[in-house]
């Protein structure tokens, strides 16, 4: 029988084997699971006592690094220990292998992918280790954001994260296990306005604000700059325009988009800055969710900003 994977990343002391324990006592995760097995690629400060492990029927492998878990080393282990399921601690300087993301054996498929992420840390590291976060976050399917405290800013938080892997699932946790209620974070600008002047410092905030709750923003008269990215296939006079988050450098950056309509395309060109006005409507998408399309009534040239990508904060 296949014995499911769960990839565990982070950085040193995000606490990864804290999840990894509180898994581990969770009554309904591990109903009907018998025996499991951690394999270790980084010891933190919290370390496995093998009175936890034997009360848990778990077993732990050390391995020095991603490389020597070969196919034939996975082999080998579940020959030896025959697990039920796999919990994969990685090492938060490595990057997610070949291996792990696409060449995982049948016995041993990978099914989730969590990621640890210290919240009185992320700024620092969004700032000078932009390229080692984005490796954490970019295939995470959930990313737990722990030792939060009530100040500290939700959007900047989510808007950073969206940037990198917009599909993820994020909770946001104090003390591990503890959810916590974050500031919403201050949008810079007044819903019951007339018209909503979405800055171009702003754009992100409102960007993700929008994406989370478009039902917000449904109907609303807005006035928003950004450049020309791409026609519309098959829909006339219809473009997507927006601004870049950088995600991992300024070479990898990722398009924070809105689709326009009611442009004439044709006067424009790729690239172009604009300014927008118009109103926003919500419109269904896949799987029951909603988009905003922005309907222009007018429209103007407008400069590159002294900044060119969007921030969350």
């Amino acid at each position: 029988m296949a014995a499911p994977v769960y990839l565990f990343t982070g950085f040193l002391d995000s606490g990864k084997t804290t999840l990894i324990k509180d898994t581990l006592n969770d009554p309904s995760f591990m109903e009907g699971t018998d025996r499991t097995l951690i394999i270790c690629l980084e010891q933190g400060e919290v370390s496995y006592d093998e009175k936890f492990l034997d009360e848990h029927n778990t077993f732990i492998e050390f391995l020095d690094a991603s490389t020597q878990l070969t196919t034939e080393k996975m082999r080998e282990l579940d020959t030896i220990y025959h697990p039920s399921q796999v919990f994969i601690e990685y090492n938060g300087t490595e990057s997610v292998s070949e291996t792990l993301l696409s060449g995982m054996p049948e016995f041993w498929p990978l099914v989730q992918i969590l990621t640890t992420v210290d919240a009185t840390t992320f700024e620092l590291y969004m700032n000078a280790m932009r390229s080692l976060l984005f490796e954490q976050l970019r295939y995470s399917d959930t990313i737990i954001v722990n030792r939060c405290t009530p100040e500290m800013s939700g959007s900047m938080l989510r808007g950073n994260i969206k940037a990198i892997n917009r599909q993820a699932q994020i909770y946001y946790e104090g003390n591990f296990g503890e959810q916590v209620q974050l500031k919403g974070g201050f949008l810079p600008f007044n819903l019951d306005d007339p018209i909503i002047d979405i800055k171009d410092e702003d754009y992100g905030l409102w960007y993700m604000d929008a994406l989370e709750n478009p039902d917000k923003y449904d109907g609303k008269e807005v006035i928003m700059r950004g450049y020309y990215a791409e026609r519309v296939k098959g829909l006339h006079q219809t473009i997507i325009m927006g601004r870049r988050a950088m995600v991992c450098c300024a070479q990898d950056t990722s398009l924070c988009g809105i689709t326009v309509t009611g442009i004439k395309a044709e006067q424009l060109k790729l690239g172009e800055w604009i300014e927008v006005q118009g109103h926003l409507k919500t419109v269904p998408i896949e799987n029951g969710a909603k988009t905003l399309v922005l309907y222009a009534n007018r429209i103007a040239r407008y400069h590159q900003p002294a900044e060119e990508f969007v921030t969350f904060s």
